[in-house]
Order: structure tokens, then sequence, then C-alpha cells
């Protein structure tokens, strides 16, 4: 009976990994559609009690309502089919894109990569200004969000992130004004005893301690490896946020070109399912084991992994942590300062994209056609049939 429970949820997340489009805002929507109102698996209230505790945590927020559905129904491993099945069809596109490109990558003219860095730049812009308009509204959360930039762009240290985050955690906690109404208890009930969530969380931290111990005779496998950990585990506000991250580790590092990672987060825009699948595209790239598809299984493993730990860690005290107002003010703060991690990236690229003023122009077109209701995949679709008819008809 368990078997077969398991095996439905499996196939249920599998069918939205494959059709669900548009981003985590939409993931929702389809879950609270399929889970809610078709399947009744769960209550109006008991969906959003999950919607509520994974919007409070890092880390890609459909992945971990999902994980949460999974695991109120069968536990760890319904969390885990879950999980499995909502996450692998794009694991798998993007993994094979990846393999597949490098046969054709220096196939591709130079116009070609230029036209798809512009669009990733384009994304990129867009995503700050939603987040901007979202996270932003007050004056201390834009002097907030000017000074992070400013410090990340002028003391690019590998951990400068992290201290933006924590520091912005602070000062939301001081500044920002709670006037989020506390959820009335619906009754849902995590299947997590406190003593393993307390196991969950030391298994959250433990990765951290373990790399600063030893981060001097860390390897390429280790050090890549946290990198896909620490960037899950920092991102508030959306899974755009990865994109500086793990640019920072991947490329201002020279492991991986400027151009390989921005094909790949152009590819990532146009699957179904999680966003951070662009894992298993860098995955597939860096030479991590001699096997590249162990490769792709690591590193998705790697960035999904904080999501477990989390959602497994909070389950037991989501009531708690839903009435407590230093939390949500931290998490204010937060979104304020992850806007900086776009903005700064938005800078860095600008400086390297731009090498003509119809880059702007064309630029400007792509956001325009992102802000109108077309899908995103076919708005990007659009923008580089428009590129290369541009210079075809150019000359």
């Amino acid at each position: 009976m368990h078997t077969q429970q398991l095996i439905r949820i499996f196939l249920h997340f599998l069918k939205l990994g494959c059709l669900s489009f548009g981003g985590p805002a939409a993931h929702l929507v389809f879950f609270h559609r399929h889970f809610v109102q078709q399947l009744r698996w769960l209550s109006d209230a008991e969906y959003a009690q999950l919607v509520a505790l994974a919007q409070l945590l890092p880390g890609p927020t459909s992945s971990q309502v999902g994980i949460a559905i999974g695991y109120q129904l069968q536990g760890y491993r319904g969390a885990c089919a879950a999980w499995l099945g909502f996450t692998l069809p794009s694991m798998l596109l993007m993994a094979c894109f990846a393999v597949l490109g490098q046969q054709y990558f220096n196939q591709l003219s130079a116009m070609t990569l230029h036209s798809i860095q512009l669009i990733v730049f384009a994304v990129v812009v867009w995503a700050f200004w939603q987040m901007l308009t979202s996270f932003c509204k007050t004056i201390w959360q834009y002097v907030l969000m000017l000074l992070s930039t400013l410090f990340l762009y002028f003391v690019p240290w590998s951990f400068s992130q992290v201290i933006v985050i924590l520091v912005a955690a602070l000062v939301g906690i001081y500044f920002a004004s709670d006037s989020t109404s506390k959820l009335q208890d619906s009754g849902l009930k995590a299947k997590v005893h406190a003593k393993q969530a307390y196991l969950w969380l030391i298994a959250f931290v433990l990765p951290f301690v373990v790399f600063i111990l030893w981060h001097s005779s860390s390897s390429l496998f280790s050090q890549s490896l946290f990198s896909f950990y620490q960037a899950a585990s920092l991102v508030f506000g959306g899974g755009h946020i990865i994109l500086p991250l793990l640019h920072q580790d991947f490329v201002s590092s020279h492991i991986l070109s400027a151009e390989q990672f921005d094909l790949g987060y152009a590819l990532a825009q146009l699957m179904p399912g999680p966003l951070f699948s662009f894992a298993s595209y860098l995955g597939a790239l860096l030479p991590l084991t001699p096997f590249v598809w162990l490769n792709v299984v690591l590193a998705t493993l790697a960035i999904f992994l904080p999501s477990f730990f989390l959602i497994f860690a909070t389950l037991p005290y989501w009531s708690w942590l839903m009435q407590q107002a230093a939390i949500r003010k931290a998490v204010i703060g937060i979104n304020a300062a992850v806007v900086s991690l776009l903005l700064c990236l938005v800078i860095q690229m600008g400086q390297s994209y731009f090498k003509h003023w119809t880059d702007l122009v064309f630029v400007i077109a792509v956001i325009l056609l992102l802000r109108t209701k077309l899908p995103i995949w076919l708005s990007l679709i659009l923008s580089f049939a428009l590129y290369q008819l541009f210079f075809y008809f150019s000359g």
C-alpha cells in the first residue's frame, strides 16, 4: 500500500515537473490546483501554511513546498518521491543540453553567443526590477540594498554574500516594522519529532563548519559541491539569486567560461520545473569525477540538499516560527539585501556585455517582451529570433 502511494506521489509530481513552466509563482498555482482542488490531498489552510513556511526559508520555494507535501503524505520517502518527480525532467534536459552542447559549442558564432549573453542580461535586469519593487518599499531598505551592492562590488571575498545576508538580518530586526498578521493554526501536523528536527538542523549547519575548518586543503570536488550547497542555503526571494552566487564561484574563478555559464542559464529559463536544475547543467561541465552523469547527480543533490534539511528541521516548529516577529523582520532585511546580489551582477555583466548602442536597444526589447503575458520561454525564443533577423537584414 505504501509503495503504491509513493508511486502515485512520484507520478503526480513527475507530471507537474514536465508541465510546470513559468517559475515558482506559477508552480505554486499548479500545486494548489492539483493537490488541493483536484486530488484534495491537502486543505486550503494546510497548503497555505506550507507555502508560508517555504517562503520563510532560504531555497527554492516551489521545490520545498513539494517536499513538504510529499513528507506530509508519506514521510521521508514521500518527500524524496515528490522531489524526484518534480526535478527529474528538468535535470535530465539540462544535463543533456550540457553534454550535447560541448560537442557543438565551438560551432556557435560569436554573434549567437553574444545574443545569448544579452538575453541572460535582460532576464537578470527583469528579475532585479521585480525583486526591487517587491522587497524594497522603505528608505532603509533602499539604503541597505545600495550599501550592500557597494560592498559586494568593491570587496569580492568568497564569503562576501554571507556577510551581507547576516548583517541584513540584523538590520532588518532593528529597523523593520512587523505588520504581518499571525497565521491561524490550520491543524497541520508534522510527522517529524522534535529530537529528529534538531538533528536535521545540525546536518544543515555541518557542511559549513566542515568547509570552514578544512577550506585551505579543499579540492575542486569539495569546493564545487559546497558552492552549490552554500548558494541554495542563502537564496531568499527566488531562484534567480543563485546566479550571482554561482557566477562568482565558477566564472569569476575561471572554472567555467562566461559563455558556457550564460548559455546554460538561458536554457534554464526555457525548462519546466525548478530553476535550481541549472546546477545539473553546471555539474555536467565540471570535472568532479571521470563520470559525467555522476557529476550531474552530485551537483543536483548538493543544491537541493539544504531544502530537505530545512523542511525536516522546521516542520515541527512551523507554528512557532510563523509567530516570531524577529524572524519575520530578519527576512525583510535579507530580502532587501539579496536584491543587491542581482544589482551587483547587473553592473558586472553590463560592463562586460555591452559593445554597441544596439545592444542596449535589444536588451530593452527583451525586457518589454518579458513584461507581456507571453510565457517566458516564448519571449526568450522570440528575442533570439529577432536578434538574428536584425543582423541578417542589416548585413
